[in-house]
């Protein structure tokens, strides 16, 4: 793997150079043809003034011109059509196309030597029939184009070992922060699922993955745990159950009852296998709406007509019991949701504010919008949940002290409550009431 990253280290640092060539490539090319492009321009600008000349006052202007030209600068040449030169210092007419610039040598005198020097020139036609060439010495031009090429090579060069000295401290630092995250995730493997990949809090990509699968490790801890705590839970859930059936059983095979006491046993085996098929159906049910399948059956909900309806079921029940049970639900609250688990989720929380209320307390279901959000808002008067108690609650088969000491059930209420708000996005609340516990189910903003 080393190699691997090695190799796309050293991919990477040729793509910048040959980019970085081609760049100042690019640019020695189009800085020549600019300062060409000037040259041509000064050159062009001459063809008015000697296009109209008659033919004394070219050679003569010619002749004078090129006696000042001491540098050979800006040589100038008449000639006859057919080449014969009539004055200046250029020494033979080019055979190039009129009025086109274009390129050519000169061997002139540099002190005691000759030497090669390099024009850009154009040839005038007159309408005396001459022909007239107006040159412009590129020398500098040439000078500056190469002393350019050896500024850009050198800035190649610089570029690519700062990016070579940059790719290596980057590979290093790469390779300790791969190697800090594969350590934990063979921590993770060897079953230490509490473990985090580490993040630098510097938002890069590695620090976004590591984030990304820190959230999914969260989530698969905790479906884990809550695996371990189901069978833990079931185990412990139906041996009590369990042990009364067989207990019952035992006691009606030893002794000698009659056909009543026989109806009388089969009766409560049957309750007691009621008791542990409820229980398996409630797991069932919560491992069905966690596994999200209906969430495509997912629409728009009243939820004030969701709790509407649950109101009207539970209403006898808390007259039986003393209980006002009232409810909030004048403004239209909508949320993308499922009918039925809506009312399951609703109908357990109730019935549990129900059960825990004092004779004579009250129980109010409310919907409501909070900063744009949907929130269902259920609330009592009762015991409440101590604070200790609210992170442990919707765990399958947690069963708090109050519930343990005074009201029947196997703790899985809460728990397909918390399930059904999963699918829905939703948030459960646990909050004070003073007294009592006030439960809210808050749901994204979308619908």
């Amino acid at each position: 793997m080393g190699r691997a990253r090695i190799g796309s280290v050293g991919w990477l640092l040729v793509v910048f150079v040959i980019s970085a060539i081609m760049l100042f490539a690019l640019l020695y090319w189009l800085t020549g043809r600019y300062l060409l492009h000037e040259v041509d321009e000064r050159l062009r600008g001459e063809f008015a003034e000697f296009h109209a000349i008659d033919r004394s006052q070219a050679i003569t202007t010619i002749g004078a011109l090129s006696r000042r030209d001491v540098a050979s600068a800006r040589p100038y040449g008449v000639f006859e059509a057919n080449g014969t030169r009539l004055a200046g210092n250029v020494s033979v007419l080019p055979p190039e196309e009129d009025r086109k610039p274009f390129e050519y040598t000169e061997t002139i005198r540099d002190g005691d030597s000759m030497v090669s020097a390099h024009y850009r020139g154009i040839i005038i036609p007159t309408t005396s029939g001459l022909r007239i060439v107006v040159g412009h010495s590129i020398g500098e031009v040439l000078s500056f184009d190469r002393t350019l090429l050896k500024t850009l090579c050198a800035g190649v060069a610089l570029a690519s070992l700062l990016a070579l000295a940059c790719g290596v401290a980057l590979h290093r630092l790469a390779n300790r922060r791969i190697a800090a995250i594969a350590e934990t995730a063979r921590e993770i493997m060897a079953g230490k699922l509490n473990r985090r990949l580490p993040q630098r809090g510097t938002h890069d990509d590695l620090d976004r993955l590591a984030a990304i699968v820190n959230t999914m490790l969260d989530e698969i801890e905790r479906l884990v745990d809550e695996v371990r705590g189901v069978c833990a839970g079931v185990a412990h859930d139906l041996r009590t159950p369990m042990t009364s059936l067989r207990a019952g059983l035992e006691r009606s095979r030893r002794r000698d009852d009659t056909a009543d006491d026989y109806a009388r046993a089969i009766d409560e085996a049957i309750a007691q296998s009621d008791l542990v098929l409820n229980r398996f159906t409630a797991l069932l049910r919560i491992a069905e709406i966690e596994s999200g399948s209906r969430r495509a059956s997912f629409r728009r909900i009243s939820l004030d007509a969701v709790m509407r309806d649950v109101a009207e079921l539970y209403e006898p029940l808390a007259e039986h019991r003393q209980l006002s049970l009232t409810l909030d639900a004048d403004v239209p609250v909508e949320v993308n949701g499922d009918f039925d688990l809506l009312f399951g989720a609703i109908e357990n929380l109730v019935d549990n504010a129900l059960k825990f209320t004092p004779e004579g307390g009250a129980v109010k279901l409310a919907a409501q919008i909070e900063d744009g959000q949907p929130v269902l808002v259920i609330t009592d008067n009762g015991p409440g949940i101590a604070p200790a108690e609210r992170g442990s609650v919707l765990r399958m088969f947690y069963r708090g002290p109050v519930s343990e000491r005074s009201v029947p059930g196997h703790g899985l209420g809460l728990s397909l409550v918390a399930a059904i708000a999963r699918v829905h996005d939703a948030a459960i609340e646990i909050l004070d009431n003073d007294p009592g516990c006030r439960m809210q189910l808050r749901f994204p903003n979308r619908v």
